[in-house]
């Protein structure tokens, strides 16, 4: 019977530890979801909330880097040789952000433009832009010759004759900043002169004009759904693209880049909308992270997003017709200018772009596009937007400047627009996610602490039971020795008896 009492009392400490750790486990994804609820409230667009404030003025400032390629052998490439370019940068700008026309509506949306600014930045740079010469190829003689090529009779004899007054020659020598913010070019200056609707400013700039963005966007403040938080609606009012041949190419998708809904999952795809390429591309999960001790995703844009056989890119090629693996053709977004887009020194392209031209060196490190995400706030905590423009170049019949020229993708620049999270910023944000780990790991806490006691408790329930047992085991073995013990002398009083006889 007390065996019996014993194995049902181990049993009770038994089924009390199950039922603890059941509890402990369920009490745990309350814990969880009390913090995603709380996340999922502050990030939402509402006026004065802490996540409008750094959506409306980032507090951290991103920097974007120029790297020039120089034209090393400006006559040989006239005879049909092989380009050979030299890479000079970085030239560095602080670019500050600020939403601008902001306007919040009760539909759940929210518009508002950008102004950005640009600060040099001495110390992360090369050099002096107002002084670092650059020779690169002449785009706006390019880019009037690709006209030349697809206008009408009437424009073709207007365009004739302005080479002729004004003869350029196919490369030309700037400054950065004249490269970059503009320089009055002769041709633009006697088009602009002569039909100022078909050449509207004589000035050419890379950037020119840059500063306030006349692009409105309306985007969707989070407060129904977390998962479409900052997600882009309409871009100056379209819902789509008009420009490509699919309608996967020309679907608006995701965010501006500056910001992502919380709760980061690995398998996602994050898309992003670029308006300076002209479509949205997509980001994939690589791997875990830190960054200036936080934990974080690293999504990276693959190698597909370039590769123009690939089925979602079948539609992103003007006319039909697609050029090589790992570039775009953004001329029909860019008024004609025959402008292809690629990652830096045609990273993750194919190969033949890369033995095109002379100078060539792609690496992984310093040419990838990527995004560190936290993943519970959805807050980027480092990015590098790494994009290259070139300009396809070909000789033309008659036109004396292009020479013997062989066609090729010549790539002028490259941009490295990047921003990690400042340590005011960081150690901010650690705080607020040790907040919220604390909350999550309290169930975790207890659970360990419901585990030890149940050990604990089993352990003493053995011992004790052990205990019992030896306890009722004792008096048996001495009633069984006493038993010995009268059988061995009443044996040994028949013996003697016996030999008595």
């Amino acid at each position: 019977m007390t065996q019996l009492r014993n194995k049902a009392a181990l049993t009770s400490v038994f089924a009390l530890c199950c039922f603890i750790i059941f509890l402990v486990l369920i009490v745990k994804d309350v814990f969880k979801n009390l913090v995603e609820d709380q996340i999922k409230e502050h990030t939402k667009l509402k006026l004065n909330s802490e996540a409008y404030k750094n959506w409306k003025d980032p507090p951290v400032s991103a920097y974007l880097q120029f790297y020039f390629f120089n034209v090393e052998n400006q006559l040989q490439i006239l005879q049909g040789e092989r380009a050979i370019v030299k890479q000079l940068g970085p030239y560095t700008y602080k670019q500050p952000r600020h939403r601008i026309n902001v306007s919040l509506f009760e539909n759940d949306t929210v518009s508002a433009t950008t102004h950005t600014s640009f600060m040099f930045e001495p110390t992360m740079s090369v050099g002096d832009p107002r002084n670092d010469l650059v020779t690169t190829i002449n785009i706006p003689l390019v880019t009037m010759l690709q006209m030349l090529r697809h206008s009408g009779m009437v424009n073709k004899v207007i365009l004739s004759i302005l080479f002729t007054l004004k003869r350029n020659t196919l490369f030309q020598t700037h400054t950065v900043d004249e490269w970059l913010w503009g320089y009055e070019d002769p041709i633009l200056k006697l088009g602009h002169k002569l039909l100022p609707n078909l050449f509207p400013v004589s000035h050419f700039g890379l950037f020119y004009g840059n500063g306030t963005s006349n692009e409105e966007y309306l985007l969707n403040a989070g407060k129904n759904d977390y998962t479409k938080f900052t997600e882009i609606i309409t871009w100056n009012g379209q819902k789509s693209l008009n420009w490509w041949a699919s309608n996967f190419c020309n679907m608006i998708n995701g965010t501006d880049g500056a910001s992502f809904h919380p709760l980061i999952k690995k398998n996602e795809m994050l898309y992003v909308f670029a308006s300076d390429i002209c479509r949205s591309f997509y980001l994939l999960f690589e791997k875990e992270l830190e960054v200036q001790g936080i934990s974080a995703y690293r999504f990276v844009l693959p190698k597909e997003a370039f590769e123009n056989d690939h089925p979602s890119n079948r539609g992103c090629c003007p006319g039909g017709i697609c050029p090589m693996s790992g570039i775009l053709n953004i001329s029909i977004c860019r008024q004609g200018a025959p402008v292809f887009v690629s990652t830096p020194h045609f990273y993750n392209g194919d190969p033949r772009l890369v033995s095109a031209i002379g100078g060539m060196k792609p690496d992984m490190e310093t040419h990838q596009t990527f995004l560190d995400i936290e993943p519970m706030t959805g807050i980027p905590v480092r990015a590098a937007k790494r994009m290259q423009v070139n300009i396809h170049v070909e000789a033309m019949k008659y036109i004396v400047q292009t020479g013997q020229i062989r066609t090729m993708i010549l790539p002028v620049f490259f941009l490295n627009e990047n921003a990690v999270i400042d340590d005011k910023s960081a150690a901010k944000l650690k705080a607020a996610l040790h907040k919220m780990k604390v909350v999550i790991y309290i169930p975790y806490i207890f659970l360990w602490i419901g585990i030890l006691l149940c050990l604990a408790s089993l352990i003493l329930a053995f011992v004790a039971w052990k205990r019992i047992e030896n306890k009722d085991f004792v008096p048996v073995i001495l009633k069984l020795r006493k038993l010995e013990t009268q059988s061995e002398v009443k044996k040994e009083t028949q013996t003697d008896r016996h030999c008595c006889n």
